[in-house]
């Protein structure tokens, strides 16, 4: 059995890997945090760029650890709370994958930049919009399955007060999991915007970054709601 405080430090550890790009004033050889990509302070040209291909390979990883930990919490537990915790692991793998395969150059930051279009590039925007779509699946079947009940075992019903209980924190937790994806899923769609609008091409930087901030507060308190349920059996 997981142990309850393992499962809260787990979602911390992710969280500030995930996050990894508030170091960029520090680690980086340049940055444009109104105008780039998170992916363009680790792209190839950068001197720096390994650095941050490093941390984006150890964050994706550091999910993957976080969403296989959660799925040893809900052994026996609900079809679609594992549904949504694989969509999250399939995540993981996809950011570590995207951050192996960096972009052949800065769009954001420098802007005679074209993109050399080879197999890395090719790796890396197909990973990026995987991974889009694995964290919106995970968002949608997480808060679905937390909306019918706790992420751990469910209680007997000799215990109703305690089942209810249990079944309240579970739907506050399902609803704010939707709420929060909602607005992660409208960020990022926002930033896909600035290929077409020039006002949102300049804070595109700004808007992916509120979104990578708003998912790590999400990973926490996933942490912390699963640290407060009894694990499944097993």
């Amino acid at each position: 059995m997981t142990h309850p405080r393992s499962t809260a430090l787990a979602g911390l550890g992710a969280v500030l890997l995930c996050n990894y790009w508030l170091l960029e004033s520090w680690l980086a050889e340049r940055t444009d945090t109104p105008r780039s990509w998170i992916s363009d302070i680790a792209t190839r040209t950068e001197a720096t760029g390994w650095r941050f291909q490093a941390l984006a390979i150890l964050s994706g990883l550091a999910i993957c650890a976080f969403a296989a930990l959660l799925l040893r919490r809900v052994e026996g537990g609900g079809r679609m709370l594992r549904q949504g915790l694989v969509a999250l692991l399939v995540a993981g793998v996809l950011v570590a994958v995207a951050g192996a395969a960096p972009l052949s150059c800065p769009e954001g930051i420098e802007p005679r930049c074209a993109l050399a279009e080879d197999p890395l590039d090719g790796v890396h925007a197909i990973a990026t919009g995987g991974e889009i779509v694995a964290t919106t699946l995970a968002f949608l079947l997480l808060g679905l399955g937390l909306l019918h009940g706790p992420p751990g075992d469910r209680h007997s019903s000799r215990y109703p007060r305690q089942m209810a209980i249990t079944r309240l924190r579970g739907t506050s937790a399902g609803g704010v999991t939707l709420a929060i994806g909602l607005v992660w899923l409208l960020l990022t769609a926002a930033t896909a915007l600035s290929y077409v609008s020039g006002d949102v091409d300049a804070v595109k930087g700004i808007l992916q970054r509120a979104a990578q901030v708003l998912f790590g507060t999400w990973l926490v308190l996933l942490g912390w709601w699963f640290a407060r349920e009894p694990a499944g059996p097993g």
